[in-house]
């Protein structure tokens, strides 16, 4: 044994910055005490120090091994990560490497001091080191987590919701009260944790989450209305001149010398209503004449008129196969099911978060629309989209973020949204909307685009799923820092595997022995990779299991009434 009561091992092999070090005898398997704290020797995940003259190196232990022999060898597998010079500063990266039977040392609460910095409003506590007998507190860069963009793993049950909810509290409570934080919230599980800090706006909910379409540019516009891949040349076209037609009318109403209405395209984010667009592509496709097509005076037959507002369309008298009138136009079936396609979109009352901005007179709502997805004077947004479908979500979600960020990447410099005052988007379930299975890609479109260019526009995301082998590469491999809670899927801890570091790869294999509420984080939030327990939130969030209590008794016949009637209603608009 050592005369130093913090050392373990000696080093008796370096290749790079992988050293193996030889446990001293004596030591495997103990808890010695040091300074009145009981310190675990040798556990994966834990750190420990390497002087090397004037400078210590810092490890994380990736192995713990033993081989029999005539003389029984226990040895640990150490990975260098970063090192505390002269001066007592932590910088990650080693400037040098250890000698062959220098010393291992266990790492004290005064290593863990320089290593973590202490909380403060910009440096988040999210738990403590679960390694350490100390419980020493572990805080994270939050200008590095928010702008760098995260991801939060974990399989069902193993705290992920709990952990994101804590770590937002923390944020809110904590002295930033003009912080910008919007959670895509499908199940309508923070709403309990986070009530008191947040506005929350349900997509379900009568003066809930209204969200104008007519925002979009055209390739967005046909995302939401109308499959684009359905939809032929010659009816987008058709699309994008009446768009821009109809745009160009609010602009003209509007007369403001800041937006020329000849300088406006299909893709200007100004109001138009939809239905009007409907109402002339459906006359188009169907409407008949009293002579041939460049025969005057083309007279549409017309046995009913129709009303673009309460979507009714126009009927026209049927044409005439032989070489009478009534006679097909121009355009007679060239745009196929597109207007019915559109027609179906704007009467489904599941869609109702946008027809609900319709615009009317020459009122511009897009600025306080997304004011209200923002969170208003509050901290936090939450946009509740429990109880409708993914498809119909997909589109919200696509649309909510495709706006944010164009608004983030369009403010100056000093005000607005992004650069000026940074957005963090956190998107439960992501892999229900950035998957490669996805049935619409309006919300894999605008993440993916988030994870690409949202650092440079000051808009920041936190993907939290616990099937990540179903995310999007694309956007996983834009998040800075990996915080993955127990994942006992091979597929799913291969993409954690992948994430991290090649030096740092073998610490995966500890995801499947996680405890609940204990994470593997990882990244340039954190100083350095730390097994951590993830501090509980205070309330938290309704992700816990149902009771089984409601099935003790004398068997009963299931009441449904109540359900039907509220699912019924809500198919139909109502709330």
């Amino acid at each position: 044994m050592s005369s130093q009561p913090t050392e373990i091992a000696r080093v008796a092999e370096v290749r790079g910055a992988l050293v193996r070090a030889e446990l001293l005898a004596g030591v495997a398997g103990t808890t010695p005490q040091y300074r009145g704290r009981i310190y675990r020797v040798g556990q994966v995940g834990s750190i420990v120090r390497i002087p090397v003259g004037p400078t210590d190196l810092l490890g994380s232990v990736i192995t713990l091994a033993i081989a029999d022999g005539p003389i029984i060898r226990r040895w640990l597998d150490i990975q260098l990560l970063g090192e505390v010079d002269a001066l007592g500063v932590f910088r990650r990266g080693v400037s040098t490497y250890p000698s062959l039977d220098d010393p291992v040392h266990f790492a004290t609460d005064d290593v863990y001091s320089r290593i973590f910095p202490p909380p403060t409003q910009l440096q988040v506590p999210i738990g403590r080191l679960a390694s350490s007998s100390a419980s020493h507190p572990v805080t994270l860069d939050l200008a590095r987590l928010v702008l760098r963009h995260s991801a939060v793993l974990g399989s069902t049950g193993s705290g992920k919701t709990s952990a994101v909810a804590s770590l937002i509290q923390t944020i809110a409570a904590g002295g930033l009260g003009r912080a910008n934080i919007v959670i895509i919230d499908p199940h309508g599980e923070y709403v309990a944790a986070l009530g008191d800090l947040a506005e929350v706006r349900s997509v379900t909910a009568d003066g809930g989450l209204r969200v104008p379409y007519w925002a979009l540019g055209l390739d967005d516009l046909l995302r939401v209305f109308a499959a684009p891949g359905l939809v032929e040349p010659i009816a987008r076209n058709a699309i994008s001149d009446l768009v821009r037609e109809e745009r160009e009318k609010f602009l003209r109403a509007l007369d403001d010398p800041w937006f020329p209405p000849e300088a406006v395209t299909a893709d200007t984010p100004t109001p138009f209503d939809m239905r009007k667009v409907w109402f002339e592509l459906d006359k188009r496709n169907r409407a008949t004449y009293s002579e041939k097509p460049g025969e005057p005076p083309q007279v549409p037959l017309v046995d009913e008129e129709g009303d673009a507002a309460t979507l009714k369309p126009t009927r026209f008298r049927p044409y005439n196969t032989s070489n009478l009138p009534p006679h097909r136009g121009l355009l007679y079936g060239h745009f196929g099911s597109v207007p019915g396609r559109i027609l179906a979109r704007l009467a489904d009352p599941r869609f109702r978060f946008l027809s609900a901005t319709h615009p009317e007179g020459t009122d511009d709502q897009l600025p306080s629309l997304m004011a209200e997805w923002l969170g208003g004077s509050r901290p936090v947004s939450i946009l509740d989209f429990a109880g409708i479908p993914s498809g119909v979500a997909d589109v919200a979600i696509g649309v909510v973020l495709s706006l944010l960020f164009e608004a983030a990447v369009h403010s100056p410099l000093d005000s607005g949204i992004g650069r000026a005052r940074p957005v963090l988007i956190v998107l439960e379930e992501a892999h229900r909307f950035i998957g490669p299975t996805v049935a619409s890609p309006l919300a894999q479109s605008a993440v993916e685009r988030i994870a690409r260019e949202g650092r440079k526009h000051g808009v920041g995301l936190m993907l939290v799923s616990q099937r990540p082998g179903e995310l999007s590469p694309t956007a996983v491999a834009q998040c800075g820092t990996i915080v993955s809670l127990r994942l006992t899927n091979p597929g799913d801890q291969g993409v954690v595997r992948a994430a991290l570091p090649d030096t740092l790869a073998g610490l995966a294999d500890l995801l499947p022995s996680l405890r609940t509420g204990e994470g593997l984080i990882a990244g340039e939030a954190i100083a350095l990779p730390a097994r951590v327990a993830i501090r509980r939130p205070s309330p938290e969030p309704r992700a816990s299991d149902p009771s089984l209590e409601s099935w003790i008794g004398e068997p009963a016949v299931n009441e449904l009434g109540v359900a039907v009637k509220r699912w019924r209603g809500r198919l139909r608009g109502d709330t």
